[in-house]
């Protein structure tokens, strides 16, 4: 492992620790931004982490801190994210940390991520009857893969709008099997979504989050109902296989629900 690499490990480590603190109730929008700041920073400097063995872990709160404030999140205290450390930094070296990042990143931070598009695929794409508890569960679900699967290299090959589709698909595998073929068919629809892209990008989320191989196979298997990824669902009732393929039928319908992208698209 090179030293960037390992660099990076110890700062992805930090920002998971803290997203996923109950107290801090971090928002997922603001983890996923600091990891982009990492990403970013990480590709343009190197971290003296031989002299410096704390760099990564400072480099990881100064790119918290510098995501919630971009969010007009509620305030992340330093010592709130350093709580239970043996050593904490002070806030005159956060401060100049965060200067050496929005100076690496030449002040653009206004980066557009997958969790802009997660609530235009489900209103545009998702069949009917869309119930709210569900539509948030692979919401959730959704959020949790691309925040998992964000540290892998191969992910910055995808657009941000094609990894909010890969994620939502694999969620909606997951917690809506008997909507997923409808699903899938909402989002083929939509003009704006690359297909080969999305079936790439679905094949590195099943390997980072082990959600399954492939949809691949799906794909390619029109009449068997499937999960996202390539997993067989087991026999289910004949009016939820009809309602599926009902759905899956609609492309028309999801095509012309899906004609107008968010106001950005990555």
């Amino acid at each position: 492992m090179d030293m960037a690499t390992g660099a990076k490990e110890v700062v992805v480590v930090e920002c998971v620790r803290v997203r996923y603190d109950g107290e801090l109730d971090v928002h997922p929008r603001v983890a996923y931004l600091a990891l982009n700041y990492v990403d970013r920073y990480l590709s343009k400097r190197q971290l003296a982490c031989e002299r410096n063995p704390w760099a990564p872990r400072l480099l990881a709160i100064s790119c918290l801190t510098l995501a919630a404030k971009m969010q007009r999140a509620a305030a992340i205290s330093a010592a709130d994210i350093q709580r239970g450390e043996e050593f904490m930094f002070d806030e005159a070296k956060i401060q100049r940390m965060e200067q050496m990042v929005l100076n690496a990143l030449e002040w653009r931070t206004r980066s557009v991520t997958p969790l802009a598009f997660l609530g235009f695929f489900l209103s545009a794409c998702f069949p009917q009857p869309r119930h709210p508890a569900l539509l948030d569960a692979i919401k959730a679900r959704a959020v949790d893969l691309l925040l998992r699967v964000q540290p892998e290299v191969k992910m910055a090959e995808f657009s941000p709008s094609v990894a909010a589709a890969a994620a939502l698909l694999a969620a909606a595998g997951e917690v809506a099997g008997g909507h997923f073929l409808g699903f899938e068919a909402g989002v083929a629809a939509c003009p704006f979504v690359n297909s080969e892209k999305l079936r790439e990008c679905g094949e590195v989320m099943a390997a980072a989050c082990g959600v399954g191989p492939s949809w691949a196979a799906a794909a390619s298997s029109a009449e068997t109902p499937v999960t996202v990824l390539g997993h067989h669902r087991s026999a289910s009732s004949e009016s939820e296989r009809t309602t599926t393929v009902g759905s899956a039928a609609n492309s028309a319908d999801a095509k012309r629900r899906c004609m107008g992208p968010p106001r950005q698209w990555g």
